[in-house]
């Protein structure tokens, strides 16, 4: 089923041309979930209304921010240069209606059928002060957010306008850099701009959001002092235990099955610390394999190109080498069967430390494909920290050992 968007700014555009404020002003309540979400809606819209902003929001919490929330609404109307006077209305702060409303959904995500009832909770308490006290339509703030959807948000106005008898004015706030706009405004006359939608549920996941991000760049700070060490590490080697453990590791590779049994292989080219994958690309092409390199674009994606002849390779971003594009074979990543992957620092449990880009974690996350990396044991840890964008690798070859893990 074909769904169509409808554009609600341009439909909002239509009406606000066909009105003449020197015959007649229309009247429009604004129901506003907060201060700095209005800021630009009332800029915006106080040429063409009488407006009265109605603040009903029984969702927020705890009660210290919603009646914050009160007076910085009343404060961006101060602050709102209009052409016509600006009102305000303050709903019931009713918690446990709200509560009633959404029993049973609360572990639902911000965004689900739990907001679906919240925004109609809010939009028919503005339907009917909106026919009770005879304003020409009604509308929200609410499609300003960029979290939220401003087709679900019409369909509702829609909705209940309909039940009620009354205009809703369509609206996506957001679009023209409505949104944009009012971060200006706020930031402007310095106001508190809250972090989360407004409900306990919403609080929540803020929090965790939050927390998540620490731990991430807690572990991220970690991984680059890691990877540090590693190449420091890896640079003091001596130069005959790297060449007889390399050439060792690569026997080792063209020896297993994976190799044996693969027909594209897409391998790095490796650059000190890494392991010299030079003479195992000759070997594997010799062998009338397909051999596939990595070319890195802008955007910290990957490619494979089909390796014809070594001579064609160029200087990539990095000083490693890789494929001219416009003299090699695009492949398709499915077509690969066997990947040997980079790394900085590796342990036996299959874990993998990169440099830092984050090149192959991506690439790997869309195949199910044999993977092996190469590691000189006097590199290999017993553990390191990684996150769930990390993948992992199932094949370990060092000198002395092939390691083979089951997750």
């Amino acid at each position: 089923m074909i769904i169509i968007k409808i554009n609600y700014q341009l439909e909002l555009e239509s009406i606000l041309n066909t009105i003449d404020t020197d015959s007649y002003v229309p009247t429009l309540l604004l129901h506003s979930c907060c201060g700095p979400c209005s800021s630009y809606i009332l800029e915006y819209l106080s040429s063409y209304f009488k407006i009265t902003v109605f603040y009903y929001n029984p969702n927020i919490y705890p009660s210290d921010e919603y009646w914050f929330r009160v007076k910085e609404q009343q404060k961006i109307i101060d602050l709102t240069k209009a052409k016509y006077p600006i009102k305000m209305i303050s709903g019931k702060y009713e918690t446990d209606r709200f509560y009633d409303l959404v029993r049973g959904l609360e572990d639902l995500k911000e965004g689900g059928e739990r907001c679906k009832k919240c925004y109609e909770l809010r939009l028919f308490e503005a339907a009917k002060i909106c026919k009770s006290e005879g304003f020409d339509y009604f509308t929200t703030t609410l499609s300003i957010s960029p979290h939220k959807n401003s087709q679900i948000l019409n369909e509702i106005g829609e909705k209940v306008a309909l039940e009620v008898g009354v205009k809703h004015l369509p609206s996506d706030f957001k679009k023209n850099n409505g949104y944009k706009r009012s971060c200006e405004i706020t930031k402007q006359h310095g106001m508190y701009r809250q972090e989360y939608c407004g409900c306990i549920f919403s609080k929540k996941e803020m929090e965790e959001r939050i927390r998540l991000k620490e731990e991430r760049d807690r572990i991220q700070e970690e991984k680059s002092k890691l990877r540090q060490k590693l190449i420091e590490y890896a640079n003091s080697l001596d130069a005959d235990y790297i060449n007889e453990a390399d050439q060792k590791i690569i026997n080792r590779l063209i020896q297993s099955d994976k190799y044996k049994n693969s027909n594209v292989i897409f391998s790095y080219i490796g650059k000190s610390p890494e392991i010299n994958t030079m003479p195992f690309i000759k070997k594997a092409v010799a062998d009338n394999k397909k051999v596939c390199i990595p070319y890195c674009l802008n955007d910290k994606k990957m490619e494979a190109y089909m390796l014809d002849d070594l001579d064609s390779l160029i200087p990539g971003p990095f000083g490693i080498l890789q494929p001219d594009p416009k003299r090699s074979e695009k492949v398709d990543p499915k077509d690969i069967d066997l990947v040997i992957v980079p790394q900085c620092g590796a342990a036996r449990n299959g874990k993998r430390l990169g440099f830092g880009k984050g090149y192959y974690d991506r690439f790997l996350s869309k195949l199910n494909v044999d993977k092996i990396m190469l590691v000189r044991e006097k590199q290999l840890l017993d553990d390191m920290i990684t996150t769930d964008l990390d993948i992992d690798i199932e094949h370990i070859i060092t000198e002395n050992d092939d390691i083979k893990i089951n997750f």
